[in-house]
């Protein structure tokens, strides 16, 4: 049985899945190869947010939370989410979702709630 931080794990990297898909965010081609092996924190100096989101960490917490890995111990993706969506018409859904990925990473319980 999945306990309850690995099910609200999975409920919030679908849940990113579909609000990238709801905001058009959503790439149908993967960057490069090269693009995607930037050793800089979110391949920020090759990648926007949002594809370091789709082609980096959705499926490697996707991999975890299947068997094949272990979760990290730390998170801190929201304040560069700020920055990086600041332009965007409403990304308070994919912001909400992106600080309670990083809570229940850091190890907060599945039913705490800011």
């Amino acid at each position: 049985m999945t306990a309850p931080r690995e099910r609200a794990l999975i409920a919030v990297v679908d849940g990113l899945e579909a609000e990238l898909r709801r905001m058009r965010l959503w790439e149908h081609e993967p960057p490069r190869e090269e693009l995607l092996s930037s050793p800089q924190p979110f391949c920020v100096d090759t990648l926007a947010l949002s594809q370091w989101l789709q082609w980096l960490l959705i499926p490697r917490m996707r991999r975890i939370l299947a068997g094949d890995g272990e979760l990290p111990t730390r998170s801190a993706i929201r304040p560069y989410a700020e920055d990086c969506f600041e332009h965007l018409d409403d990304p308070s859904g994919l912001l909400l979702l992106i600080e309670r990925f990083d809570g229940l990473i850091r190890g907060e319980t599945a039913t705490s709630t800011h």
